[in-house]
């Protein structure tokens, strides 16, 4: 086979080389986005916790609120009986002056715990909404993942079926030549052939020395660009 011949056979080795690299971008990104999808479903478990947390914290706050409002009521009540037992105006009004204190402090005890218990409610809202969207996400992102994983597996059968037919393409020209290209395409990640437009390499957009020029006309070996060592040719 002549140069000519061997040019020809290695675009089209070429173009299936642009798929096999294609094949193997996408089949690298698709890891990163099974990451993702995991990372976006864990910030979503995170929030969740997080809101849980926030409930039983101010759950705590309310039965904190409901013991005191509790031990002042007991208060009130002892008080309450120690009036009729008091001998002096002096020990009657200091009496009823503290009783006076503890409801004060429980009307506003009260008032906190009605408030609390909106933030409960609120919160507790909050929780039941977000395990609902919970349960989209990690429906959606298992969705997602056998998505990315059928489109893993449908690629590697592309690849098995482009390096098949690259084989049967590239035995076609010398072995000399195969190994040449094949070393040139692994360095340049899909791009070892270029044309020659007007005096320069297509690819680098260097000038190519007239002996270089001559030589490529003539067409009698394989000629490689002395800047980016791409091998060119002359359509």
């Amino acid at each position: 086979m002549g140069i000519q011949g061997s040019i020809e056979v290695l675009k089209r080795v070429q173009e299936v080389d642009g798929e096999i690299y294609r094949v193997k971008r996408e089949l690298t990104f698709i890891p990163e986005s099974i990451w993702e999808i995991a990372r976006a479903f864990e910030a979503e478990k995170s929030r969740m916790a997080e809101l849980e947390s926030q409930v039983k914290q101010v759950q705590l706050r309310q039965k904190q609120k409901e013991g005191e409002l509790s031990e002042k009521e007991v208060l009130i009540r002892k008080y309450d009986t120690q009036l009729t037992q008091v001998k002096t105006n002096k020990e009657y009004a200091a009496l009823q002056q503290e009783i006076a204190s503890l409801k004060a402090d429980n009307s506003m005890l009260e008032d906190e715990i009605i408030a609390i218990l909106d933030e409960v409610e609120r919160v507790q809202k909050e929780v039941r909404e977000e395990r609902e969207r919970l349960a989209r996400v990690e429906k959606e992102s298992k969705e997602k993942e056998g998505e990315l994983n059928q489109q893993t597996e449908t690629l590697k059968q592309e690849a098995v079926g482009l390096a098949a037919k690259r084989q049967e393409i590239i035995n076609q020209v010398p072995p000399e030549t195969r190994e040449l290209y094949d070393k040139i395409i692994e360095k340049k990640e899909g791009l070892a052939l270029v044309p020659v437009e007007g005096e320069t390499c297509s690819a680098c957009r260097i000038e190519i020395r007239p002996q270089l020029l001559n030589e490529l006309h003539l067409k009698e070996s394989l000629i490689v660009c002395e800047n980016c060592s791409r091998i060119l040719y002359i359509d």
